[in-house]
């Protein structure tokens, strides 16, 4: 289950950096929100990594 949610946080962050590629300086306010939800879901995804580099083989 934790490998599933990993690529699902890998998925959001490469969603979120696709967003905020197209949005570049036409929306800035917005640009900003998808900023903050990439730094939490980048922080998710090493997280589940922490937790999966735990678990023995």
């Amino acid at each position: 289950m934790i490998k599933e949610d990993l690529v699902a946080e890998r998925v959001a962050v490469a969603s979120y950096t696709e967003i905020i590629q197209w949005l570049g300086d036409k929306d800035i306010t917005t640009r900003r929100v998808f900023e903050e939800l990439l730094a939490k879901e980048e922080e998710h995804a090493e997280d589940m990594q922490s937790l999966l580099e735990r678990i023995p083989s």
